[in-house]
């Protein structure tokens, strides 16, 4: 019960506003961007408005790994529970920046006339995305049978969890 109501705060309310605040900096840097075409740092120059708001999930999904890795690897007593709902905390935050700079970017790139086109082919995406699971519990499930023990352990799926998910977030700030 616990950890239904601390999951649900993380969520809810973390969930909601790195995603809230995720859009609000994209927008700001993607301003400044415009706004500094002739003058500003090199850095802000380099960047065009697309370009700049796609660093944020970028860092996000990077400060999402060892996030991720400590949320899995918080042991040793009751406080490696709250360790770990901490860690999940930070990688909400971080982790779920994405949503406003990514359909900004995606909407203001391929036009007015596709744009319905382009969210259902983003919805699409993050369907088969979520797909993620239940693929990690197929290979658990078939390894833990055929391993070495023939049982499964809680270690096991702490791994598969751990590496799955990080190497979905390198491959996502990979392909932002």
């Amino acid at each position: 019960a616990e950890y239904a109501l601390i999951n649900a705060i993380i969520v809810g309310a973390i969930g909601m506003s790195s995603g809230i605040l995720g859009g609000y900096v994209a927008d700001s840097l993607g301003a400044r961007v415009k706004d500094s075409r002739d003058s500003g740092s090199v850095l802000l120059r380099s960047f065009d408005e697309s370009n700049i708001r796609l660093l944020l999930p970028i860092v996000g999904n990077l400060l999402a790994i060892p996030s991720w890795y400590l949320t899995m690897h918080s042991v040793g007593s009751e406080e490696s529970f709250k360790g770990a709902m901490f860690w999940l905390g930070i990688e909400y935050l971080v982790a779920e920046c994405w949503f406003g700079p990514t359909i900004a970017v995606l909407q203001s790139t391929v036009g007015k006339s596709r744009t319905g086109t382009a969210q259902g082919l983003f919805v699409l995406t993050g369907a088969l995305g979520n797909l993620a699971p239940t693929l990690l519990g197929i290979i658990y499930s078939n390894n833990s049978q055929v391993g070495d023990g023939g049982g499964s352990s809680p270690e096991m799926l702490a791994d598969y969890l751990t590496y799955g998910v990080c190497a979905g977030y390198l491959l996502s700030s990979i392909f932002f």
